[in-house]
């Protein structure tokens, strides 16, 4: 009985330092985490090898998402001058508990360039990004990123969809409203929140992505 009282005194001190520097090793990689969120990072599109075609894939992998002036989000390797990369990250958002980084932000391509809320259109299921007000009855969140740090999430999963809707194609739509030339590849950016395909209207083409960060520029 002696013999292993002095064992446990002696070996206290060393189960103390051991649960000191695990709970240190918690704290710092907590700390970490919450740095790593705050940083402003650009979104890529990526897809799989085995979705679409030869030329869609062409089109969409690792094309950057694009800020438009119109209020969306694009997906296209050859933006105009009136877009601008998206620039943000998380952000604490009302509509979530104190201290939350649910949000997303991104630096928008006004005169001067302000930084936006980024939102999920409820009816139309577009991405779309604005003040306050523009979100007001959409889905903001919560925004999130996946296990390795990599890749974004909204609600919990990756629903992200490059499209194109039918007058995109028809009548150039986007490069009307953007005033882009002829010959740029400009996708459009949704979520398939229901997992039905998003709704969307009958000859659209759609293909599912991911969004991937990558460190944005000081």
């Amino acid at each position: 009985m002696v013999l292993g009282v002095a064992m446990m005194a002696a070996m206290l001190p060393t189960m103390i330092g051991l649960n000191e520097a695990t709970q240190g090793s918690r704290d710092q990689e907590e700390n970490r985490r919450k740095t790593a969120r705050k940083q402003r990072t650009h979104l890529v599109a990526t897809c799989s090898l085995s979705q679409g075609t030869p030329e869609t894939r062409r089109q969409i992998q690792n094309a950057q998402i694009q800020v438009g002036l119109d209020g969306k989000l694009y997906i296209t390797k050859n933006p105009s001058s009136s877009m601008v990369p998206f620039n943000g990250g998380f952000y604490t958002h009302p509509d979530f508990p104190p201290g939350n980084t649910a949000g997303l932000v991104t630096i928008s391509g006004e005169e001067a360039p302000t930084l936006r809320w980024v939102f999920l259109d409820a009816e139309t299921h577009e991405m779309r990004w604005g003040g306050r007000p523009d979100s007001e009855g959409h889905i903001c969140g919560p925004f999130d990123w996946t296990s390795d740090e990599q890749f974004v999430t909204l609600e919990g999963w990756e629903g992200w969809l490059a499209v194109r809707l039918p007058e995109d194609d028809a009548q150039d739509v986007i490069h009307q409203e953007l005033g882009i030339v002829e010959g740029r590849e400009v996708w459009r950016l949704y979520f398939d929140r229901n997992d039905n395909g998003a709704d969307l209207p009958p000859g659209s083409k759609g293909l599912e992505i991911q969004l991937k960060r990558t460190t944005a520029e000081s």
